[in-house]
């Protein structure tokens, strides 16, 4: 089920995305109990960890978790199979010149207590020019 998707950032600004799942049937993927897992390294061994988010999904939800702001988050809702991800500029601005980091998404689903890896990439973090 893991998907490569490399992104873009400039340096202190917050990166935004999407993305749907759909089950084997291609309906919405139901996210009803699961809990998702986000973690950003400046490389994979032994790097640092720069940002990590975990938001819990419980039933009966449109949207949970926190994906606005200078931090960024995780948010999904619940029967809709959408997973809204923010990586925050506190975390983008660590970084002092090019560089790119890894990242991986995953889900703990509690029927079977399986753990799915459903996206991975790199984030490629560019200078800026403008400081405020």
């Amino acid at each position: 089920m893991s998907s490569s998707y490399d992104v873009t950032v400039v340096q202190g600004d917050t990166l935004k995305w999407a993305m749907y799942l759909k089950d084997q049937g291609g309906t919405a993927y139901n996210l009803t109990g699961c809990t998702l897992s986000m973690q950003f390294r400046k490389g994979y061994y032994p790097a640092s960890l720069v940002a990590s988010y975990t938001a819990y999904v419980p039933s009966g939800t449109a949207n949970v978790g926190h994906t606005e702001g200078f931090i960024g988050g995780l948010s999904a809702s619940a029967t809709g199979g959408t997973i809204y991800i923010a990586l925050g500029s506190t975390y983008t601005g660590q970084f002092s010149s090019e560089a790119t980091g890894k990242y991986d998404i995953q889900i703990l689903n509690p029927v079977g207590n399986n753990v799915t890896t459903i996206l991975r990439g790199s984030v490629t973090v560019l200078p800026e020019v403008t400081r405020l």
